[in-house]
């Protein structure tokens, strides 16, 4: 017989490599269609983070033309909106600290502790970082105003002390609790109510502070109820960013435009004039030209000049926040009197005497017909003296004679000098009680004077700006000085408790160079008060391009 060779076993193994290569393939096809989708998610949500960062930094960049909107004047409310890019964002301004109401205002005098007792608690700590704690308050001493993020106190006493409010609202302040106030906007004073003739503290201790936006936190006590304490011309900001469907909401609260009442002592030029041994000086000090140095003047502020070097020594100078030079140069051309005088509530024409008597002020002026007119001060009254028809400059016609007690908050604005004759006070003085609502502005187109007859130890409480704007070709306006400073002999000490802002530096006496002894005019104690960062004299001028930015969220 014929024998065959069966077929099927090739044909079999034929089949199982078929059937492997598409078992092979399928799964390929699944792996892939696995990579597709989770590529095609990642990819989806690639794009979405990515829009939403996008509509993040357009939110945020609403937010700085919404700034800017304000920084140039615009009205409020308002709403500014556009395209950046591949999104667009709308931002809406309004009137106003504070969309929520999460944060407190504080403030008021506590009775403190100086001894090492375990039981009395006491530390400040400033906004530069240092720390102020009871072991430092002893009789030499000299105490401090300036700016702090947080006060921990135990109070004093076998009973409560109730000179202290929360919203408005006084509280009683137990000795066995302790109180942490924790505010980016605080002000302190740390001051003893005894100073002996031999200048040592042998007083009680006490420490007056102002808060707003503040957290309260305490072992006994609940942190009181209302508003914030609102300072003047604040706002808010809400800006939506939006690129391709995806949107970011970015809400600023607090907005504050800054004004020329920031400036404890601000000058174009310095005139060569020497900050001199012994001197102390708190808050921002700007100068265009190079600053001059002698011995060992201490600074607690900023110290800035736009000049790229200076001249005298720095070697014993105390600069707590440093020293910088080469800064942008700045111009008090911004002013606008005009701005001015249609916000004020009283204008006058000619030569005027203005006299603080408590809640009023006496007013003389030929032109009205007044003799000490009795005017009352109001809350945000602004005087604007304008120059007369008549007269020559010679005259000068819109001359302000000022002095005496201020209860109110006012603004004098004078077309030319002005002329201090006398003693100006708070009716409750700013330097120990920071809750005080008194406020003084003298904004002068030419110079600000102290007379010759002004008393010895002068006490000037008010921010005062020698702006040099008047209609003149004079090199040397716009000048805060002392009248004939280099005659006579010393007058004692000038006490400036606010700032002092002029375009030529005016000297207020002279000194001994070898021992930094006054020998005519004055001798210099400035102290800044520190509440005019924030709440400045009635309708004082803006810094343009200079806001604060208060509470951030995103929602």
């Amino acid at each position: 017989m014929k024998q065959v060779t069966p077929v099927y076993r090739r044909d079999s193994r034929r089949g199982i490599a078929l059937v492997t290569v598409m078992c092979f393939t399928f799964i390929l096809s699944c792996v892939l269609s696995v990579m597709v989708l989770v590529s095609g998610t990642h990819s989806k949500i690639t794009r979405h983070e990515l829009n939403n960062e996008k509509a993040f930094y357009i939110a945020e960049a609403g937010v700085e033309r919404a700034a800017q909107y304000i920084a140039n004047g615009g009205t409020v409310p308002g709403t500014v909106s556009g395209n950046i890019g591949e999104g667009s964002y709308v931002a809406t301004i309004i009137s106003g600290a504070s969309i929520t109401d999460a944060w407190h205002s504080a403030g008021g005098q506590i009775n403190i502790n100086p001894n090492n007792s375990s039981d009395n608690e006491f530390t400040v700590t400033l906004s530069d970082g240092s720390v102020i704690n009871r072991d430092m308050l002893v009789q030499d001493y000299p105490g401090f105003i300036g700016q702090a993020t947080l006060v921990h106190v135990k109070p004093k006493g076998n009973g409560n002390q109730n000179s202290f409010t929360i919203d408005g609202v006084t509280v009683d302040l137990e000795n066995k609790n302790t109180y942490d106030i924790i505010s980016d906007y605080m002000s302190v004073s740390i001051y003893n109510d005894n100073i002996n003739t031999n200048g040592k503290a042998v007083g009680k201790w006490w420490i007056s502070l102002a808060a707003a936006e503040s957290t309260i936190a305490t072992n006994g006590m609940g942190s009181g109820s209302g508003n914030i304490a609102q300072a003047r011309a604040q706002y808010s900001m809400l800006s939506v960013g939006n690129v391709r469907g995806e949107s970011v909401v970015i809400l600023r609260e607090t907005v504050k435009q800054k004004t020329w009442a920031k400036y404890a002592l601000w000058m174009e030029s310095n005139n060569g004039i020497y900050f001199k041994a012994g001197e102390k000086f708190y808050g921002s000090i700007y100068s265009t030209e190079q600053l001059s140095f002698s011995g060992d003047p201490e600074f607690f502020g900023d110290c800035t000049s736009a000049a790229n070097s200076y001249s005298g020594s720095t070697n014993a100078c105390i600069f707590h926040n440093g020293f910088q030079m080469g800064v942008s140069n700045q111009s008090m051309q911004q002013i606008s009197f005009s701005n001015l005088q249609n916000k004020a509530t009283l204008q006058v024409e000619g030569r005027t005497y203005v006299t603080f008597s408590g809640t009023n002020m006496l007013i003389t002026n030929s032109r009205m017909g007044w003799n000490n007119q009795v005017v009352g001060c109001s809350s945000s009254t602004v005087i604007y003296v304008k120059k007369s028809n008549t007269g020559t400059s010679s005259t000068k016609p819109a001359d302000v004679y000022v002095g005496g007690t201020l209860d109110g908050r006012i603004t004098l604005v004078a077309e030319n000098d002005f002329y201090i004759t006398n003693h100006l006070y708070y009716a409750a003085d700013s330097k120990t009680n920071l809750l005080s609502d008194d406020a003084l502005g003298m904004i002068a187109k030419s110079d600000i004077y102290i007379t010759t007859t002004a008393p010895d130890n002068l006490q000037i409480y008010a921010h005062m700006m020698a702006t040099g704007l008047v209609d003149t070709n004079s090199s040397t306006e716009g000048t805060f000085k002392v009248v004939d400073y280099d005659h006579g002999s010393a007058r004692g000490e000038l006490m400036v408790h606010g700032g002092i802002v002029q375009h030529n530096r005016g000297a207020v006496g002279t000194f001994n160079s070898g021992t930094g002894v006054t020998l005519t005019g004055y001798n210099k104690n400035y102290t800044y008060d520190t509440r005019f960062e924030i709440d400045p004299p009635p309708e004082y001028p803006p810094l343009n391009d200079q806001l604060t930015f208060g509470v951030w969220r995103q929602r």
